[in-house]
């Protein structure tokens, strides 16, 4: 990765002037002129693939991670190993893929770091994710109780959880990102799953969220 290059949000940009003429539109996140700049190490399609796949990275990371505070140096991780190993992918629609594997590897890396430290106790508390002031506390207490849960459960298996019931994505999407099958992932989601329940019940603002639903019960 190009070392002047950070994950930021690029600044919307003004309105064009009436009777301007239009520019030319900018390369998409799956065209070959990307990927052969890709190759080339040219910064900026390096600038281009962090516009368009930064967010995307970052809302797995956290959904995955639930904590904020490091997710800056995770994404930069990400793409630091995108940018590295970019010359395998040889196929434009191949990108988007490929970064989310990159993703699941470096947060598989985060929880496994995490599970190695986890004698230390008194980290307990700060590593619980930080969630916005304006949330309601019963719904901060729900989202930090719903992280400890998580934090119980086995690193593959908690990753296809996530991503599968948090992010939403296909088990094909999943599969991929996980660089398992899909008969994998359906057992993987299917112990991440009675696991969590299991934990759900022992907790008393989860066990309540669990009866309101008819996910689980």
């Amino acid at each position: 990765m190009s070392v002047h290059l950070r994950v930021v949000r690029k600044p919307r940009p003004p309105d064009r002037p009436a009777g301007a003429q239009p520019t030319s539109p900018p390369a998409q996140p799956t065209s070959p002129d990307l990927l052969r700049g890709l190759h080339a190490r040219n910064p900026a399609a390096e600038r281009r693939l962090l516009d368009a796949y930064a967010g995307l990275v970052e809302r797995m990371l956290f959904r995955i991670l639930g904590d904020i505070r490091s997710l800056e140096d995770l994404v930069q991780d990400v793409f630091a190993r995108v940018f590295s190993r970019i010359d395998d992918v040889r196929e434009p629609e191949a990108l988007k893929p490929f970064i989310a594997s990159v993703t699941v590897f470096v947060a598989r890396e985060a929880i496994r770091r995490k599970r190695r430290h986890r004698w230390l106790a008194f980290f307990a508390s700060d590593e619980l994710p930080e969630i916005a002031a304006s949330v309601d506390p019963e719904a901060r207490q729900g989202v930090r109780a719903f992280y400890r849960a998580l934090e119980t459960l086995d690193p593959d298996e908690r990753l296809a959880f996530t991503l599968r019931i948090v992010e939403g994505q296909e088990l094909t999407e999943v599969a991929a990102a996980c660089n398992v099958s899909v008969a994998t992932i359906k057992r993987r989601i299917h112990r991440a799953e009675l696991a969590f329940v299991e934990r759900c019940k022992e907790d008393e603002a989860l066990s309540s969220w669990l009866e309101e639903g008819d996910r689980w019960t």
